[in-house]
């Protein structure tokens, strides 16, 4: 792959917890950055001491003429070097000493060659010192005036110096919990110097989508756009896991509404190759983004890295690590929300099998069993690395994967031992304490994660979005969502005052009868703002809708008459509970399940509707069924392009252009015709 210019400033920080990279590591890091044209290298990392805990240090002789080293590697590459320091822990905002400090630290870092900065102050407690809070008066409004001091420090050493600066609260949920105090955001925006960078995370502090929308309201705040410092692949919150999926989630559109990106990525370089290699394609290329295309194309420019050790004399040659390995591998550790398309399959055909008696496993089953027989073999090849470096990066989580893929295998087996009357054989490698075993097993099984607490116990936190099953008293509460979204996705609320309830009669009620297994709802502290519905086989809901919803509908609200002109929007509706427009769109049997989502204007523009669909259509997809379809106002392109990128394509259209698109996904299950 061939640099190309960004259309978006890019980069990467290295600032996770843990170990920091080696300096040949580093090096590696920047000679990848040059090949991908990504122009910035943050240096952060939280287990500096020099950058956190002992920040008023200099650096000792040794580790100053490191940090020039590196300072050269990136000027000789033509990437800027961010030095950044962390002094939130224990900073004294009005105390001139500690402003000598910061002061010397940036004379220092300039004469070892930096000429960029950032004040980074993150992660810390938000409280103020009383002297602080009596000079300053909000935390806000003393991290401005430090960082203010800095950069005029910077200017004055380097005339086109450059600050960036990482505020407490960083992401739309810690804004909207209040960290860092009252008006945070637009004190800090209104006294900020205008020449300095900010950054922020998204909607959380790893976010599954970032969009343009989304960025709006804290660029308004901060009076600039933000720099996104990008979590997307940062591990350092779970040692079981690391991510090797595509750059998602944020459409290409966002690179116009930020000054630049900047990812924070696996703790262990060797395993950041894919998201760089797809972070610059995403940066640097046109049109729709593609990323199950772009990790193809990464992963095929990774492969040579999977060159197993030659084997010994006269043995036969060792089995190559495959194109399709290493798919099904980075699938395995894909996202932090969502496994690959080959990991999902496993895990569906994996449910199949401890469904369902072995005579009843399908073509998903046998499938998933070949996917972990594969992945168990493929964990053992890949000891035999000949890049040690990339082994060890794999290593803690490869295991684990050959073993429970090894243990699925075993219960498979017995499960059909004994359907054929035969005794099961006993697992000698998976025991009691040694296998899913010590302290923080121990603690997993006794506290559940809050979306699977019980709800007398659950307690929803300021600023956070909750996705669960809906329960039968979620009913009230998602059809007022039905009616605060039934203006084209806007608030009714104004337009049925004569019946509120009219729409959720048609879009809530007969989903929470017929399909509540189908059925999810959003909620946040404010209560539930937002539900996924979903059917199944529609022309079986539509048939138990006419037979047992549609009469009672009729017999309370009698068909309208007179000219539909005066008609109320309600009386419009009303009508459609005596003349339903049930349309299953597209060939027979290629889209026989629906779904329809809405959400209230509070939790739009955070990526919650894209999460909520995939779980619907991985349900759906679970239960093998063939394809979706929805139907969404024609005049709504905003909702359109939002299904668009889910992957819906167009099916047809009713109803002029007041009437409705409908639109359609295939979801890889046995078709009754064909799809387009």
């Amino acid at each position: 792959m061939q640099a190309v210019a960004p259309r978006c400033p890019g980069g990467v920080i290295e600032g996770f917890y843990g170990p920091p990279w080696s300096d040949a590591e580093r090096r590696t890091l920047l000679d990848w950055m040059a090949r991908f044209g990504l122009g910035t290298w943050l240096y952060a990392p939280k287990d500096d001491p020099w950058h956190r805990a002992a920040w008023r240090e200099p650096y000792p002789a040794a580790e100053a003429a490191r940090i020039a080293g590196l300072v050269a590697d990136c000027r000789a590459r033509g990437i800027e070097f961010v030095w950044g320091v962390s002094p939130g822990l224990d900073i004294r905002h009005a105390d001139p000493a500690d402003g000598a400090a910061l002061a010397a630290r940036i004379d220092e870092l300039v004469g070892l060659g930096c000429r960029s900065f950032a004040l980074l102050l993150d992660d810390i407690p938000d409280d103020l010192h009383a002297l602080d809070t009596a000079r300053f008066g909000s935390l806000a409004a003393a991290q401005a005036s430090v960082a203010g001091a800095l950069l005029a420090r910077i200017r004055a050493r380097v005339p086109d110096g450059r600050l960036l600066f990482c505020p407490t609260p960083y992401c739309d949920r810690m804004a909207a919990a209040g960290l860092g105090g009252p008006g945070y955001l637009a004190t800090l925006g209104a006294q900020l110097d205008e020449a300095i960078d900010v950054f922020w995370t998204g909607p959380e502090i790893v976010s599954e989508a970032i969009t343009p929308e989304a960025i709006l309201p804290v660029a308004g705040l901060l009076r600039r756009p933000p720099v996104i410092w990008d979590n997307l692949f940062a591990d350092d919150y779970d040692g079981e896991r690391c991510f090797l999926g595509p750059y998602a989630g944020r459409p290409r559109a966002l690179r116009g509404s930020v000054r630049g990106i900047l990812l924070n990525p696996n703790n262990e370089l060797p395993l950041n190759f894919v998201p760089l290699h797809t972070f610059s394609a995403w940066l640097s290329g046109d049109g729709p983004w593609d990323g199950r295309e772009a990790l193809g194309g990464a992963l095929r420019d990774w492969l040579p890295a999977f060159r197993l050790l030659d084997a010994a004399p006269g043995r036969p040659a060792r089995e190559p690590v495959s194109p399709d390995d290493l798919l099904l591998l980075a699938d395995c550790f894909h996202l932090p929300h969502e496994p690959g398309a080959g990991a999902r399959a496993l895990l569906e055909g994996a449910a199949g099998v401890m469904a369902k008696p072995p005579e009843a496993w399908g073509a998903a089953e046998t499938a998933a069993l070949d996917a972990a027989d594969r992945l168990r073999r493929l964990a053992t090849r890949l000891a035999d690395l000949a890049d040690r470096d990339l082994l060890h990066a794999l290593a803690r989580r490869l295991w684990p994967l050959r073993e429970e893929c090894a243990l699925l295998l075993h219960e498979a087996s017995n499960r059909r031992r004994r359907g054929a009357g035969l005794p099961p054989r006993p697992d000698d490698d998976h025991l009691p304490g040694t296998f899913r075993g010590g302290f923080l097993a121990g603690l997993r099984a006794l506290v559940p994660p809050p979306w699977e607490a019980a709800p007398a116990e659950r307690g929803t936190a300021p600023g956070t979005f909750l996705v669960r099953p809906a329960r039968s008293d979620d009913e009230p509460a998602a059809y007022r969502v039905c009616l605060e979204t039934g203006d084209d996705g806007g608030d009714g609320t104004p337009f049925y005052r004569d019946d509120p309830d009219a729409l959720g009669r048609i879009f809530v009620g007969p989903y929470f009868a017929f399909a509540p297994d189908l059925a999810w709802v959003l909620e946040d502290e404010q209560g539930v703002c937002g539900y996924c519905l979903a059917a199944e086989d529609s022309d079986r809901f539509y048939e138990r809708y006419e037979h047992q919803w549609r009469p009672h509908l009729t017999a309370r609200f009698p068909e309208p008459t007179g000219d539909p002109a005066g008609w109320s929007r309600a009386a419009h509706v009303h009508r459609l509970y005596h003349h339903p427009d049930h349309i299953v769109p597209g060939p027979p049997g290629a889209f026989p399940a629906h779904v329809h989502i809405d959400l209230v204007a509070r939790a739009q523009g955070r990526g919650l509707g894209t999460r909520m669909m995939r779980i619907a259509l991985d349900e759906l997809r679970r239960r093998g069924v063939p394809g979706v379809h929805l139907g969404v106002g024609t005049v709504n392109t905003r909702a359109q392009a939002f299904y668009r990128k889910l992957g819906f394509v167009e099916l047809g259209r009713t109803g002029g252009a007041d009437g409705c698109t409908w639109m359609g996904l295939r979801l890889g299950g046995a078709a009754g015709g064909s799809a387009p």
